[in-house]
């Protein structure tokens, strides 16, 4: 590793000669999570901003560091936590030696953070490659003060098959009654596992909520713990976190009442649809199609051939997806799609929905569904109609 560092030197000085850097600035591109701020600058600004600072320390050479820049740094969740949480720069190594040598960096990539209630003093740091998920999990590890030994701990103690044997602890719990037990363990799956970890998370999003809200209704003195963590989601900004948590508080006024501030705003618009996984529970249960139509699904057929793609994918085994021959997960993804529209009374967009599904799947599960959910939707216009009309 130091014979390639020190022919990347000699490479590096001789470009600088022959004035032909970009060459190598182009072929290693500066990720937009990234500011240009000095080390100096970074840390003052992160200070007063009361955020987290990142310093990603990296080499051009560095492989390692190469593939977080393709994968990792230009991931939107990534992203996304960034710009809401802190400040992060990039250090190459080669060009600072003095605050490479000030943080006494040793192996590439190495990513050192430093926290607004540090003094600053750094406060953990890793090295090596991580995934968008791994670098996310670290960073909302750190985010609630937990360090680089605490998060790979908790990392092992909230791997798929832990966390699907509590689901199973806290589901049994519920059924027998034992509802403090059933709550202490859905209340630890909501803190430790993360909606961005693989396979897992899609618990955390869908199936979690619903178990506790049933929960709730049976042990609703319960309910002032979840109360506090929606209003600190509510406090953090964070608004898939207080969407789940109304759905388990079976608070749907709530979240209507900001589904119907937001939709006036264009800027909300793509936030919207985005959130729509959190916002179809109360939207249908209001009957609410239209809205589901106009601002969950306002391209259809795009949507459509996505979730035919998406189904396609899963269908082939992985290691962290696993269906049954015969199940065909592309039917279920469109119900609601199809709901919205025939519940709304666009029957020509409706038909043109329909048309498409079979056109992707002419099935006879497929067929079947959508005139089961055709069907029941003119019920429920009737039954609207017929009580609008009183």
């Amino acid at each position: 590793m130091m014979n390639n560092k020190i022919n990347s030197r000699l490479v590096l000085s001789v470009l600088l000669t022959l004035g032909i850097t970009m060459s190598i600035s182009s072929a290693f591109a500066h990720a937009d999570a990234f500011s240009n701020l000095s080390y100096k600058q970074a840390k003052e600004q992160a200070q007063k901003e009361g955020k987290i600072l990142i310093v990603d320390f990296m080499a051009t050479w560095c492989p390692p560091c190469k593939k977080m820049e393709k994968d990792t740094w230009v991931d939107s969740k990534v992203n996304e936590w960034i710009k809401q949480n802190a400040i992060a720069i990039q250090v190459d190594v080669d060009k600072d030696a003095a605050t490479t040598s000030e943080l006494n960096i040793d192996s590439m990539p190495t990513i050192v953070l430093f926290r607004p209630d540090g003094g600053g003093k750094e406060f953990t740091r890793e090295s090596g490659y991580q995934s968008p998920d791994e670098l996310l999990q670290w960073l909302n590890g750190a985010k609630s003060g937990k360090s680089a030994e605490q998060v790979n701990k908790e990392s092992r103690q909230t791997s798929d098959g832990s966390v699907f044997e509590r689901v199973s602890k806290a589901h049994k719990l519920m059924v027998e009654k034992k509802y403090t037990e059933a709550h202490e363990e859905y209340l630890w799956l909501w803190k430790n596992v993360s909606n961005d970890a693989p396979v897992v998370g899609e618990l955390r999003q869908k199936m979690i909520p619903f178990e506790v809200r049933q929960l709730l209704l049976k042990f609703p003195e319960a309910k002032g713990e979840w109360i506090a963590l929606r209003d600190k989601a509510e406090k953090d900004n964070n608004r898939a976190e207080w969407l789940s948590l109304n759905v388990m508080l079976d608070d749907n006024k709530s979240t209507l009442a900001w589904f119907d501030k937001a939709k006036k705003d264009a800027a909300q618009s793509q936030k919207i649809i985005e959130l729509g996984s959190y916002l179809e529970t109360p939207l249908f249960a209001a009957q609410r199609f239209a809205d589901a139509a106009d601002y969950l699904y306002p391209k259809p057929i795009e949507l459509i051939r996505e979730y035919h793609k998406k189904a396609a994918e899963l269908k082939n085994p992985r290691p962290d997806t696993q269906f049954a021959k015969d199940f065909d997960p592309f039917p279920p993804m469109v119900f609601t799609v199809y709901c919205a529209y025939t519940g709304a009374g666009r029957d020509a967009e409706a038909k043109k929905i329909y048309d498409e599904c079979i056109r992707l799947d002419d099935t006879p599960t497929m067929r079947e569904s959508l005139d089961k959910i055709r069907n029941a939707m003119e019920k429920v216009r009737t039954a609207k109609t017929g009580s609008a009309a009183k």
